[in-house]
């Protein structure tokens, strides 16, 4: 390679890593979290306090790096078209350009923005310092256009802007964990609190099979009696079936009426009108729909107007706080270990937590799996009603009836088997 040919291809090539700089940083802060930069910047992490400059003046970072991107890619294209106009003629410019746009495109361009896209806080980090050097040095004509955009932007209107998406509190909580900062149980607690608006009644619902409820047409002593065999404070009332219910029966109110009046207590006149809402409705909607009301309890309704179960203040706090036990309540273990890698669950478990006792992600990740119970999953999977011993595979997962109530499935035994990946890990 002769002298004329060798220091335009150093400087080319010296101006295609210049390009590449700013793609990497163009895409780096333009991916990274601002929430995630600055813990750490509070954590004193190197780069990090430089990159929070950056991003509290992106514009301005973003126009500095158009222009540096610009600069290199004309550079470029002026040089390779002098020296082979020079060398080989006008009729190989054409040719040139189309070899050269290729090369600046992929090399200059897609591949350090791929490779920036996966690890943005690292490499903003790291072109933190000379980045704001540039910003330095190209203000005069970044600050003017820069102006200019922000002019253009300010004649239309825009949506507002989020200063921190909800997947970004997800990480600020998981890191904050991780760190130490949060135990694991706050972390749980504002992870369950984040949650609580995207979840729906159905998830909470004390099904209809297990629903206690008092039939009008029931004497004095025949409810007496099933008051004594439960220990709710208040229980549904129904006429003919239990979809339809008729109201909801305190039961203080009851006793006491009873104990004055005896059997010719009359039920109906002690009713509180009962609240009906849909199984889609979300939990805060129903939160604040039962403190404006200040009831209890509300009856759930399915597709079709019939009762698909109660729900209870209760029942919406533990959602968030976990299970709350009371002096009356039975405690018992919804998921029961027989092993690191097997355990026995209720049906009425959600696919979510079995698969975080486990510690198996579900490589298919079926966002409606979050909501749905291990025995409505359970149910799907099977062709017909099973019976006890009947299983289903899903990848590591081995799932068999291990208890039913005439039709219904009470447990569940789920066995976590090495796939044809971890065995290989484990030989």
């Amino acid at each position: 390679m002769d002298d004329g040919i060798r220091l335009p291809a150093i400087v080319c090539v010296i101006l295609l890593l210049g390009a590449v700089y700013f793609a990497v940083a163009e895409t780096a802060f333009a991916s990274s979290s601002r929430a995630r930069m600055k813990a750490a910047a509070d954590r004193g992490e190197p780069g990090a306090s430089q990159a929070m400059y950056i991003l509290d003046h992106i514009d301005s970072a973003i126009t500095s790096i158009l222009i540096g991107t610009n600069l290199c890619h004309l550079f470029i294209s002026s040089l390779v078209t002098v020296v082979v106009t020079r060398r080989w003629g006008i009729s190989a410019v054409s040719v040139a350009t189309i070899v050269t746009t290729l090369v600046v495109f992929f090399a200059g361009e897609m591949l350090p923005k791929s490779v920036a896209k996966k690890f943005p806080e690292r490499l903003a980090r790291a072109c933190a310092g000379s980045l704001r050097a540039v910003m330095t040095v190209f203000y005069p004509l970044s600050s003017v256009l820069t102006k200019i955009g922000q002019a253009a932007a300010n004649r239309t209107q825009g949506e507002p802007e989020v200063s921190v998406t909800e997947d970004e509190l997800y990480d600020i909580i998981e890191d904050m964990t991780e760190e130490g900062s949060l135990d694991e149980e706050q972390g749980e607690l504002i992870s369950s609190a984040l949650q609580f608006g995207d979840i729906t009644v159905e998830r909470v619902v004390t099904p209809r099979m297990d629903v206690v409820a008092i039939d009008v047409s029931m004497t004095g002593e025949e409810i007496l009696e099933e008051i004594k065999a439960q220990n709710h404070s208040r229980l549904p009332v129904y006429e003919g079936d239990i979809d339809h219910v008729i109201g909801i029966l305190q039961i203080r109110k009851f006793i006491k009426a009873w104990l004055k009046n005896g059997e010719a207590t009359d039920v109906r006149g002690l009713l509180d009108e009962a609240f009906f809402i849909h199984q889609s409705t979300s939990l805060d909607e129903l939160l604040s729909m039962l403190s404006k009301r200040r009831i209890n309890m509300a009856v759930v309704t399915d597709n079709f107007g019939g009762t698909l179960g109660i729900v209870t203040v209760e029942d919406i706090v533990e959602e968030i706080v976990g299970e709350i036990w009371d002096e009356d309540d039975e405690v018992r273990e919804t998921i029961v270990d027989l092993s690191d890698n097997a355990c026995i669950v209720d049906a009425d478990e959600s696919v979510a937590d079995v698969f975080d006792h486990l510690g198996y992600e579900d490589p298919e990740e079926h966002d409606e799996l979050v909501d749905t119970r291990m025995g409505e999953w359970a149910y799907e999977m099977f062709d017909t009603i099973p019976k006890v011993g009947d299983s289903f595979s899903y990848h590591a997962l081995r799932v068999t009836v291990s208890q039913m109530d005439h039709k219904r499935i009470m447990k569940l035994e789920v066995v976590r088997v090495p796939d044809s990946g971890e065995e290989a890990e484990q030989g």
